[in-house]
């Protein structure tokens, strides 16, 4: 139990201290996932670092808004809509 406690303690504190020691993408990252999705005219690219996700907006070729949202860690594209 001694050796337990300490080590699950441990592991607490370092999955706290993740989000806030966490590498973000950077913005020319994020900008070439956005042209890799269609995006040619970007109008905006904002970094929530609170809720670590990157916002982007912009058009595609054919003047078609587009709306993507990208968590600022893993890369992932957590929403893609285009209207």
């Amino acid at each position: 139990m001694s050796v337990v406690l300490p080590t699950l303690l441990g592991l607490a504190i370092g999955l706290a201290a993740t989000p806030a020691s966490a590498r973000y993408l950077d913005i020319e990252d994020v900008r070439a996932m956005a042209f890799d999705k269609g995006i040619v005219r970007l109008e905006e690219i904002e970094l929530n670092r609170r809720r670590g996700i990157w916002k982007v907006e912009g058009d595609d070729a054919y003047g078609h808004e587009i709306e993507m949202k990208v968590d600022a860690v893993t890369g992932r594209i957590i929403k893609l809509e285009r209207d």
